[in-house]
This record gives structure tokens, C-alpha cells and sequence, in this order.
């Protein structure tokens, strides 16, 4: 798989995503306003850094972001497009946001424990 440089990358996917959701939010897309709009391109944004840190393989330097790093960046951005998003429309909905978000990275946390963990044979008695 080509390495791809990370900064050209996310630079030019950002200015798509703002663009598409400030050129449909300008129309009235869906009833997008520059008020939801602007949340949208963080959680889309976020989104994309988290599915990127999954597929893109980025740069074989030992100054290269890993890519625990932009996954935790990715989770960052997105949660908080996704409480502003939220908080828009109703703030009483914000710790239900919350709540689901810290279930998800629970699931997350288990997942990779599970991934992590070494196949450890019991040993075998011989009698």
C-alpha cells in the first residue's frame, strides 16, 4: 500500500467537508443552518480522521504520528461536533450524548483488550 503524507491529506479533506456542508447549509439543504453546519463539519471531520487512522497507511518515519494518536484525535473532534450538534437542537439531550459516547469508547476499550491479549495455552498435565 503507498504511503500517503498525512497533512496534504487531511488538509484537502477538511476544505471538502467545509465547503460541501457550508456551500448546503447556505442553500438550506435539509434544513441545515450555519448554526448546525459548523458542528456537522467537526463530527464529519472527526469522523474521517477516526476511519483514516484505520485505513490509510500513513508515513514509515519514527516522527509520524501513530496512529493510536490520530484515532484519539479523530474521537476527540468528532465528540465534540456531535455535543454541539446536540446542543442545537436540545441541551437536555447533551448527557444522553455523553453517556453513549462513554459506552462506545467502553466497547472500544474492551474490543482492543481483546485484540491485545496473548493466546496463553493452560499447560498440559501429563499423568
Amino acid at each position: 500500500m503507498p504511503q500517503v503524507p498525512w497533512a496534504p491529506l487531511n488538509s484537502g479533506v477538511f476544505l471538502i467537508v467545509f465547503g460541501v456542508l457550508m456551500l448546503l447549509s447556505l442553500v438550506g439543504v435539509g434544513g441545515l443552518t450555519l448554526s448546525t453546519g459548523i458542528p456537522l463539519i467537526f463530527l464529519v471531520f472527526g469522523g474521517w480522521l477516526i476511519i483514516a487512522a484505520f485505513v490509510v497507511h500513513g508515513p514509515d518515519n519514527r516522527y509520524a504520528p501513530p496512529r493510536s494518536m490520530i484515532l484519539a484525535w479523530g474521537g476527540m473532534v468528532a465528540f465534540i461536533g456531535a455535543i454541539w450538534y446536540v446542543a442545537t437542537f436540545s441541551l437536555y439531550l447533551v448527557p444522553a450524548v455523553i453517556l453513549v459516547v462513554i459506552v462506545v469508547i467502553g466497547i472500544g476499550a474492551v474490543g482492543y483488550a481483546l485484540t491485545r491479549a496473548e493466546s496463553r495455552k493452560a499447560p498440559s498435565k501429563v499423568a
